[in-house]
């Protein structure tokens, strides 16, 4: 749990990660950070600046049309963002992405005109003020929603960053299977594509939120002082990614397609070689059952060669198979 506060200072922006009642009173305060709150920060919070924040279950159960609306001077924003959630680390692959996965999850904004509140249940980098690449730069705002586009620019730098992580690696992948002569386990491969495939999806899906959320404050947002230039430029490249995403998932469907051809050819292969392996072994064993018999009246049984007779047709028979299998570029 975890309430952090972005005031303004003479010197500049200034993050306080254990503010008092008193901080958020303040008429400087610019940023108010709600990291998976206890109900008494929220209450807390909500009586201070006289909003309703609603709980995880509330955000997660909000209808796409109910996600961005004002209320009493509030502008309330719901957006679906793509967040970190660690499992077991892959090795089989290598891949220039973290070893982590990623999850939806609902961050709520708050923009009033004096501040804005952010309510979320999750770690995300973006949210990680002046820590570098794909963190927020608040280093220079001086209003709310100038927070506000900050935390957004930041959000789309990291679908960014993604994206373009997991086309290089679906590059590299395809040299690997596609290119490369060495047998490698596409079942590794396959696996990696799921990942990268859910990544895409759930990357969409943000910058499909993203999207909208970007054209409901253009819409609204001339009562909070948004600068609408730096928004429309915001909106525009979130529709660029969104193009990105989708050209992605269709490269990643068409080499999920060629991966699963392959191991359909393979597997083709190996049932023709154990078909062949079969065949070469059933003269032979005919011909062993037919000398493995005790008639007195086939002399060839009871001939001191008939061993050797055995044996020549064995190997007869097999060479015959195997150079018919040959010719007919069964192997």
């Amino acid at each position: 749990m975890t309430l952090s506060i972005l005031t303004r200072q003479a010197k500049g922006p200034v993050l306080l990660h254990d503010p008092t009642a008193a901080d958020l009173a303040g008429s400087d305060v610019l940023w108010i950070d709600l990291l998976d709150p206890s109900r008494a920060e929220e209450q807390l919070v909500e009586q201070a600046f006289g909003i309703d924040a609603p709980s995880e279950t509330e955000r997660a159960a909000l209808e796409e049309s109910a996600r961005f609306y004002l209320e009493n001077d509030v502008m309330v924003l719901h957006g679906t963002v793509v967040a970190r959630a660690k499992p077991e680390a892959e090795a089989d692959v290598p891949s220039k992405l973290p070893p982590i996965a990623h999850k939806r999850e609902i961050v709520s904004f708050f923009l009033t005109k004096t501040a804005l509140i952010t309510v979320r249940t999750c770690p995300l980098r973006a949210f990680e003020a002046n820590e570098g690449r794909a963190s927020a730069d608040l280093a220079e705002v001086e209003t709310g929603p100038e927070v506000l586009l900050a935390l957004i620019e930041s959000l789309v730098e990291r679908v960014a960053d993604f994206l373009s992580a997991s086309a290089q690696e679906l590059e590299d992948l395809n040299l690997r299977v596609l290119v490369s002569r060495r047998t490698i386990r596409l079942e590794t491969i396959l696996k990696r594509l799921g990942q990268l495939g859910a990544g895409a999806s759930q990357s969409r899906d943000s910058l499909s939120s993203l999207s909208r959320l970007a054209r409901f404050v253009l819409a609204h947002g001339s009562a909070w002082s948004v600068p609408k230039e730096r928004l429309s430029l915001l909106a525009t490249d979130i529709e660029t990614l969104q193009r990105q995403a989708e050209a992605l998932t269709n490269d990643l469907t068409f080499f999920l397609d060629a991966t699963l051809g392959l191991v359909s050819a393979r597997q083709n292969e190996t049932l023709k070689a154990m078909a062949v392996v079969t065949l070469l072994f059933a003269p032979p064993t005919l011909l062993a059952s037919a000398f493995g018999m005790n008639f007195e009246h086939m002399t060839i049984f009871a001939d001191p060669l008939g061993p050797y007779w055995a044996a020549g047709l064995m190997v007869a028979s097999s060479v015959v198979i195997f150079s018919i299998a040959r010719l007919g570029k069964w192997l």
